[in-house]
């Protein structure tokens, strides 16, 4: 082949390979190149089509001898970005990119591989203006739309990554990335039936996708359904099975359905073995071996996600309570405070150090604690309270009450109801029951009893004061524990009562001092404290008992009922 037949040749290549028509493209520059080794435009192309055909090593090494022979050329660094960008070599992809646009800044696709490499180094906001000026010079590209759509996506900067996905499927309406993660931003805009919708498209159309059924699993995990979620999860981790994120979830809910807490353990284990060094399932594992008593592990998981990841407040503060059940006090306040000054939940924070002596004491639990605590404990409640620790409080208190032959047609609040372990037990006195408590899945556990006329999500007092002389009978049982200062709640509760009304409450004893806040986060009251509150706020005294109010520990917790009556 002489000069003149190579350039005719050159010429029918590039025609061929601007058809689509990359086989006998191929053919041609191989000819060529057979006989003109040095041809660099050829050289340059050819890697073109390897690339296209996905041997990327081979693209590379095409696109490299091109340009050492022709080293300006700007269409082939930005080819040899786009195959160094496919190799995962983001930083050279980078800096071809960055070479080709110096010489030629208008190239639209080279703005979006540059633009793709940044995103992929996580460099979300300097990926943003690569991405705009391809989108300037295409606006139909479909491509730098989506790739734009996830920066923001990953920048919080929902509302704008949605209204990308939506231009990006106005141009590809079937693509199922596209749908999966806008899927994905409308969930976390708390659009729950449309994320579920486009997700759901996504997988009409890729059947196969694991990052779809990631996404459909934290949808049906957001509304409880587990059984569901789990099977979403285990599907993801069947079609990616280095699916480090879908595992951890898959644990997740598994711990949630009460699986066997050593297989939820052994499903962090595989996703640690996909990547041994992510903080967060470290630190998951961690709180599921300290829920199994497996403390000394769980403490060295901790560690090692402290290790990784040293600004977590969270992990610090869990750390801290892992301290605590392996009676290790003050290096637990040691870890509480550290979480403070990460800028973890001060009130919490600082209810945990005073439980352990080294704050103030403040005057009431957090609502946030108290609502956190026993959402988490409502589905397993009774079973625990009534079967593990003999909890006989609601039944004790209410033989109490009716000792005093109260009559029935009463209107009754359980305050602090929690499940409605007295509902059963007052039924037979009320005209109305109202049940108040600040767990919104207590009261969801308690409206399955069926009993209660009216259950409100409130602060105990908040609710109180606004009633004047509503109610008959005001029962609280194990609230008074996290209220901690009584006063607003008696002159609340005098204010709600009538005359002659019964106010019924348990509560755990303080021999020492009016009011003290245990190690356990509970909050103890001397019997003189509630004697005088009860003298300054209207109420007579009927009686005060003590009482074993549960077991702590395998023993006997002391503390005593009360009933008083409003004068």
């Amino acid at each position: 082949m002489n000069q003149i037949e190579a350039e005719a040749a050159f010429k029918q290549a590039i025609a061929f390979q601007q058809q689509g028509q990359i086989d006998p493209a191929q053919v041609l520059y191989e000819q060529i190149l057979a006989v003109h080794r040095n041809h660099h435009h050829a050289l340059h192309l050819l890697g073109v089509i390897m690339s296209q055909k996905g041997n990327q090593f081979y693209a590379r090494r095409l696109i490299e001898s091109s340009l050492s022979l022709a080293p300006g050329d700007a269409d082939a660094l930005a080819n040899l970005g786009q195959v160094c960008f496919y190799l995962g070599l983001h930083e050279q992809a980078l800096q071809r990119c960055d070479e080709s646009l110096a010489i030629q800044p208008d190239n639209a696709r080279c703005h979006l591989t540059r633009g793709k490499a940044l995103r992929f180094l996580a460099r979300y906001e300097d990926a943003l203006p690569a991405l705009d000026n391809a989108i300037r010079l295409q606006p139909e590209l479909a491509e730098a739309l989506i790739h734009r759509g996830f920066c923001l996506h990953n920048l919080q900067r929902l509302e704008a990554a949605l209204a990308d996905y939506n231009a990006a499927l106005q141009l590809r309406p079937d693509n199922p990335e596209v749908l999966n993660n806008r899927g994905h931003a409308l969930f976390a805009l708390e659009r729950q039936q449309e994320a579920v919708d486009s997700i759901e498209r996504a997988l009409q159309i890729a059947p196969d996708f694991p990052e779809a059924y990631y996404h459909r699993g934290l949808t049906f995990q957001h509304e409880n359904r587990f059984e569901e979620a789990l099977a979403c999860y285990a599907r993801a981790v069947q079609l990616k099975g280095d699916y480090e994120q879908a595992l951890v979830r898959q644990a997740f809910v598994m711990h949630k359905l009460k699986k066997l807490p050593q297989d939820c353990i052994a499903v962090l284990d595989r996703a640690l073995r996909f990547k041994p060094d992510d903080a967060s399932t470290l630190a998951t594992r961690a709180g599921l071996l300290a829920g199994l008593k497996i403390l000394d592990q769980a403490l060295r998981d901790y560690d090692r996600a402290i290790e990784l990841e040293p600004a977590n407040p969270k992990t610090h503060a869990d750390r801290g309570e892992t301290l605590l059940m392996l009676k290790r006090p003050s290096e637990a306040a040691d870890a509480f405070r550290r979480a403070l000054e990460l800028g973890g939940d001060q009130a919490e924070l600082g209810y945990a150090l005073a439980s352990l002596g080294a704050d103030a004491t403040p005057a009431t639990a957090p609502s946030n604690y108290v609502v956190t605590l026993f959402d988490w404990y409502a589905d397993h409640f009774d079973d625990h309270l009534q079967g593990r620790l003999k909890y006989r409080t609601p039944a004790l208190l209410c033989e109490q009450i009716f000792r005093l032959d109260p009559p029935s047609g009463l209107d009754v609040l359980d305050l602090g109801c929690g499940t409605g372990l007295c509902g059963p037990l007052l039924k037979p006195l009320a005209r109305s029951m109202t049940g108040v408590d600040l767990s919104p899945k207590m009261l969801e556990m308690a409206r399955q009893r069926g009993l209660y006329d009216e259950l409100v999500c409130s602060d105990l007092t908040d609710f109180l004061q606004p009633h004047t002389a509503r109610f008959d009978l005001v029962v609280s049982t194990d609230v008074f524990i996290y209220v901690g200062a009584l006063e607003a709640v008696f002159a609340a509760t005098r204010k709600a009562v009538r005359p002659g009304s019964l106010f019924a409450f348990s509560f755990e004893t303080s021999d020492e001092q009016d009011l003290v806040l245990r190690p356990t986060r509970r909050y103890a009251h001397s019997v003189a404290y509630i004697r005088r509150l009860a003298g300054a706020h209207g109420f007579d005294v009927l009686s005060l008992e003590p009482s074993v109010i549960r077991e702590e520990g395998g023993k006997d917790l002391d503390g005593f009922l009360a009933v008083l009556r409003a004068c």
